[in-house]
């Protein structure tokens, strides 16, 4: 007898593998234990064989326990939410006393099965069930009258689960060896080269160089600059910036690029950092730059490859990714600084262009045409609904203009600003302030005072309006209200009364 429960136990082994699609996560010849998976309808099913003779309850409960220990040990290397464990014990008969559930609390959902000979073909009714085949499981263990060819056939069985095994690893390596990452080192040293070059003609963390070489500028992509889109991700701000993108760069890029070759990952980055750039101009009116959002894209790549290989993926990077990504989501939250609505572009960017150039040796038409529909439709509603009347003032422009006037280019600000006409919006005083002190810097007295009015008119609580007000009104003669203009100022930023005679302050754009 005991030369059918081993027939019986890889056969179905091998027909759970061969016909309906499981991998071995497990396979030990000696002791007689197999432990396989399979994903299917958002849901993991994974089986642990085991042929063995239990003969009181109390030793299956024992190896329940095991098992539920071994689970929770091994519980991030199986893929999926929902996870069922089916532990199928292979034996002549069951356990002498009934057996009853463990009385420990399972971190599982475990479906135990006694395959024993009065029980086998319920049993696998039970379990086809359970599995949710499309084909039952109908094997025939009934042994015929030559042992020695069921001997040879165990033989061969076993050898095809570890061929079965083999390829897996194979298919594992070619994997994630698809392609070799040059693209990424051709990024990383062009990032590397425009900050060098970047640094040489002025300064990384400098508003006016940045927007002059091509960061993302909200008031520039309006007038027709949607290069800016991507020229933007080669920018970077200051030294830790780019440190900190290039080492992810370096990590993430060299991943995606082995799995998905250097032309899928080619588009993939660029048309995420192309959504990222689109969604930041959308949300995010500051001046901005850097390849986080074609970063993020990779992050996005990589949760689409977890779509697509949902037991390879937590196998190998799972959750570790993760909870890398939840970590960067939620240091950008926390940064006010940090342009989350170009990473969060980013990401879900990644993700659809991942699936418009799919995987190799994986395509999908239907997915394909919709993911372009999709990714078009983002990026045409974001840059659509982006565009601003020229009127309207950003943060960004202010940035800008405050920038040029520390830099003692008050020409082209009164040339920027004298562009624009019956300005609004949040930062309209701020606009009127920083042109005010342009005009102040090239004697353009009279235009100077119209916009100090204005702007206190606007915000009675600008205190370097205030205060540069009162310089225009002691140069006209008028006392009174330059003491008043002045006191005003004093008491809303006592700072202002360390200011040299005579001369205008200057505005801090609060960041």
């Amino acid at each position: 007898m005991h030369m059918e429960q081993q027939y019986f136990f890889w056969k179905l082994a091998y027909d759970l593998v061969s016909r309906h699609n499981f991998e071995i996560v497990h396979l030990h010849l000696q002791h007689g234990e197999v432990w396989l998976e399979k994903s299917s309808q958002g849901k993991t099913h994974i089986i642990r064989l085991l042929q063995k003779e239990f003969n009181w309850s109390n030793q299956v409960k024992a190896d329940i326990d095991h098992i539920n220990r071994q689970m929770e040990k091994n519980r991030r290397y199986f893929s999926g939410r929902k996870k069922e464990m089916h532990v199928i014990y292979i034996a002549q008969y069951p356990p002498v006393d009934d057996f009853t559930s463990p009385s420990t609390k399972l971190d599982f959902n475990f479906n135990i099965v006694f395959l024993s000979d009065d029980n086998k073909e319920n049993g696998l009714d039970d379990l086809t069930r359970r599995l949710g085949l499309d084909e039952p499981l109908t094997i025939n263990y009934k042994l015929p009258d030559a042992p020695m060819e069921y001997e040879s056939t165990i033989e061969y069985m076993k050898q095809q689960l570890i061929t079965y095994k083999e390829k897996q690893k194979q298919r594992m390596k070619d994997v994630f060896e698809y392609g070799k990452p040059q693209l990424t080192y051709i990024l990383l040293m062009l990032n590397i080269i425009v900050f060098y070059f970047l640094e040489s003609v002025g300064s990384t963390t400098s508003i006016s160089t940045l927007i002059e070489y091509g960061a993302k500028y909200n008031p520039g992509i309006v007038k027709g600059e949607w290069w800016r889109l991507v020229s933007s991700m080669f920018l970077h701000i200051g030294v830790l910036h780019i440190a900190m993108n290039m080492l992810a760069l370096f990590y993430l890029g060299s991943a995606v690029e082995q799995i998905y070759g250097s032309w899928r990952f080619f588009i993939t980055y660029f048309l995420a950092g192309i959504l990222g750039s689109g969604a930041s101009f959308y949300f995010n009116d500051a001046v901005a730059a850097g390849a986080s959002g074609a970063i993020f894209g990779l992050f996005g790549a990589l949760l689409y490859f977890a779509w697509r290989y949902p037991s390879l993926f937590f196998r190998t990077m799972g959750w570790n990714l993760i909870i890398l990504v939840g970590i960067n989501i939620a240091f950008g939250i926390m940064v006010p600084q940090v342009d989350n609505s170009g990473h969060m572009g980013g990401l879900i960017g990644g993700f659809i262009a991942a699936q418009l150039v799919d995987l190799p040796k994986m395509s999908h038409r239907v997915y394909q045409g919709s993911a372009l529909l999709l990714y078009a439709t983002l990026l045409f509603s974001l840059l659509f609904s982006g565009i601003r009347s020229e009127q309207q003032v950003t943060a960004g422009e202010i940035q800008y203009l405050q920038e040029l006037n520390e830099e003692e280019r008050y020409e082209q600000v009164v040339s920027m600003t004298e562009e624009k006409e019956d300005i609004e919006g949040e930062w309209e005083e701020e606009w009127l302030f920083q042109r005010s002190f342009a005009y102040l810097r090239t004697g353009e007295e009279e235009q100077a005072f119209e916009d100090l009015v204005r702007a206190v008119e606007i915000d009675p609580g600008f205190a370097e309006a205030h205060y540069n007000l009162s310089l225009l009104y002691e140069r006209r003669g008028d006392e009174s209200n330059a003491r008043f203009h002045k006191e005003r100022a004093e008491e809303l930023n006592p700072e202002l009364q360390s200011e040299a005679p005579e001369e205008p302050a200057s505005s801090q754009l609060n960041e």
